[in-house]
């Protein structure tokens, strides 16, 4: 039960930092400070395209996926738009050789 209790202590700090400062160029238009913790096992979020490429001026919506274990397993990102990249697939998940 400590363990549980520590995970949502942790995830209330990391929520607040998202609000408070967020990642340049991301949003979180699902969030709020009034979010239930309990409910955060997926994050809707949206990111702007890199300023000088060809993602530019583009809006990205991805999906987080908070696993059970976190923080001991990373979050799952998959990009719900369609996005052509040699490290997303089809199915918007991010294949790169070092993230495994």
């Amino acid at each position: 039960m400590a363990q549980e209790a520590r995970l949502k202590l942790r995830m209330q700090k990391e929520l607040k930092l998202l609000l408070v400062d967020p990642p340049h160029g991301a949003s979180f238009p699902t969030l709020s400070s009034q979010s239930d913790i309990t409910d955060l096992s997926s994050i809707h979020a949206q990111i702007e395209g890199p300023e000088e490429t060809v993602y530019s001026k583009g809006i990205f919506k991805i999906k987080i996926q908070i696993p059970e274990r976190y923080p001991l397993q990373p979050p799952i990102v998959t990009f719900a738009t369609p996005i052509y990249h040699p490290n997303i697939d089809n199915g918007g998940r991010i294949c790169l050789d070092i993230l495994n």
